[in-house]
């Protein structure tokens, strides 16, 4: 089998499985892999990671455009003068989920 219909069909896998990341990304993950010598379970481990991670992002941004929030906040836009008794610290350690 050529490079090229090798190509063909793992973007026609892709599409069908519904992996739009993986099929993006094989060549660049594949040119990468063979000059750093990976084996093919960390080639596939690699791209594997690259379709989760944008997955589970996109999966959070539906789901917070779906709450339908009047704006987006975080940890970094909130204002600690408003509430002078709250502790920084405390809220700094809470926020790494480490406790």
């Amino acid at each position: 089998m050529s490079d090229n219909s090798i190509g063909k069909h793992i973007e026609f896998a892709a599409r069908a499985l519904k992996m739009p990341t993986i099929r993006r990304c094989w060549a660049e993950l594949a040119e990468r892999a063979r000059a750093e010598n990976w084996t093919h379970e960390q080639y596939l481990s690699a791209i594997l990671d690259r379709q989760v991670s944008e997955r589970e992002a996109n999966g959070t941004a539906l789901r917070i455009s779906g709450a339908r929030f009047p704006a987006i906040k975080t940890l970094e836009d909130f204002t600690f003068d408003h509430v002078p008794g709250l502790r920084r610290d405390v809220i700094a350690h809470l926020a790494t989920s480490t406790w």
